[in-house]
């Protein structure tokens, strides 16, 4: 059991350490950022160009996975 552990444990170490090294890089960090913009910009289009019936249908879904986040906390 302590093998596998130790298996996640180094895969997520040099996971973070990968991205730590990215991140460090500025055009990197840059179209990392932008990219994450265009992603919300998009969500936000779909929402606002969805139906009524759909809109509230993603409105509960998001609701109800960020919800999910804090199940451990309660």
């Amino acid at each position: 059991m302590f093998r596998v552990i130790g298996f996640f444990y180094r895969t997520y170490k040099s996971n973070r350490d990968r991205v730590a090294a990215l991140m460090a890089r500025e055009k990197v960090a840059e179209l990392m950022k932008f990219l994450a913009i265009l992603f919300l910009l998009g969500w936000i289009l779909v929402w606002l160009f969805a139906s009524d019936e759909s809109r509230t249908r993603l409105t509960d879904e998001v609701k109800q996975t960020i919800g999910g986040f804090d199940t451990g906390s309660e």
